[in-house]
């Protein structure tokens, strides 16, 4: 089986990336947050997956800026498509037409996501079966289909960035005839208070050294 593991990751111009956790510090720290983030969670997986990883970029003029902050070494696509769903599914065609026979997307900023998990959903990727990585926020921060068993349904006419976005994606994929894998429900850091939250764990938590001193940085814990 060829594996792809779809990393999704914005340039990291301040004001452009963690803009609601920017309202309440700075655009400039919530930038150094989100680069620490995407460079250490890139490493991790690199390392610890075997699937090829492909980084979906934004904007679509910032390849040469991509490629310099995160080297040579990736294949870089563009996202392309006039919102989240269409960019998502227009990320699993590219890498279908590819020849990947099993594609996981994943969000570049979520603290606990690990290689262990990216490996789960993709080897539950058989015919009829999709993975689903539930967000605490009601989202998704990873989302998974085998070559067969994609349903563009589940990007269309949905209201993104809101509480039932897993939910009505789980409700879609069954009344599409899909079984659905769940994997472990993970935390997403959008806002001040969701950094806080993982700041006052400490190295108990998921954040990384280097992360939680930005974290610390911005939180002053």
């Amino acid at each position: 089986m060829k594996d792809c593991i779809l990393f999704y990751v914005k340039y990291p111009e301040p004001g452009e990336v963690k803009t609601r956790l920017a309202d309440d510090c700075s655009p400039e720290l919530a930038a150094e947050f989100y680069t620490v983030l995407v460079e250490e969670k890139l490493a991790e997986l690199s390392k610890g997956c075997e699937a090829d990883i492909l980084i979906c970029y934004a904007p679509e003029k910032a390849r040469r800026q991509m490629t310099e902050w995160l080297g040579k070494d990736y294949r870089y696509i563009a996202q392309k498509g006039s919102d989240l769903g269409r960019r998502m599914e227009n990320g699993f065609r590219e890498a279908f037409f590819m020849g990947y026979d099993r594609v996981v997307l994943v969000g570049s900023d979520i603290p606990g996501l690990t290689p262990e998990i990216i490996n789960e959903g993709l080897t539950q990727l058989i015919p009829e079966t999709a993975s689903l990585g539930p967000a605490d926020d009601g989202g998704y921060y990873l989302i998974g289909f085998p070559r067969s068993g994609i349903v563009p349904t589940i990007f269309q006419n949905m209201d993104w960035s809101t509480d039932t976005v897993f939910q009505t994606t789980l409700t879609r994929l069954e009344d599409n005839g899909a079984t659905c894998h769940i994997l472990p429900s993970l935390e997403d850091i959008d806002t001040y208070e969701d950094l806080e939250t993982l700041a006052a764990l400490g190295s108990a938590g998921p954040l990384s050294n280097k992360a939680l001193q930005v974290a610390r940085k911005i939180t002053g814990m």
